[in-house]
């Protein structure tokens, strides 16, 4: 059924929860799993912010992710896995879009983080990566949501989050 596997890191505890099941789709497959980093041109929300990136900050960020890519990896291929990398430039939900579309990738699997109160501004100012990519993707997106949050009641999450902000 699959053949390719996208799988965007950012290097989180979550992604690698993410690796997992997409790990359990391969073994059933035989797919190929492809490992992407996004490297930005820079961390300012808006476009205006980006004029005049330094070209070494977004080379070492592509290496810092090629880096971090590869040791995934390498860890995969010990376990017999069929592995690419690529570092991916830009902002992270269209360059992830793009990678699949050119990978013609059969299922994209990634990491979202479920956040109660303060999360609906984030996403306000600066989207969710997740959420950008499931809605425009053109294959299935399978969201591996962060067990650990979502098994507490929200009512403690908000007065964690809320203390957090404070």
């Amino acid at each position: 059924m699959y053949t390719k596997i996208l799988v965007p890191l950012d290097g989180s505890p979550l992604a690698e929860t993410a690796l997992r099941h997409a790990l359990e789709l391969s073994h059933g497959t035989g797919a190929r799993i492809i490992l992407v980093n996004a490297a930005q041109d820079s961390l300012a929300a808006v476009p205006e912010a980006r004029v005049n990136v330094p070209s070494g900050q977004v080379y070492a960020s592509a290496i810092r992710g090629m880096m971090y890519l590869q040791t995934v990896a390498n860890r995969l291929r010990r376990d017999g896995e069929r592995v690419q990398c690529d570092v991916l430039e830009g902002d992270p939900a269209p360059a992830i879009l793009s990678c699949a579309r050119r990978e013609n990738v059969d299922v994209i699997v990634m990491g979202t983080h479920r956040r109660y109160p303060l999360s609906w501004v984030s996403r306000m100012i600066k989207g969710s990566v997740a959420g950008s990519v499931a809605a425009a993707a053109n294959q299935p997106v399978i969201l591996v949501k962060d067990v650990e949050t979502d098994c507490r009641e929200p009512a403690e999450q908000d007065s964690r989050e809320l203390s957090e902000a404070a």
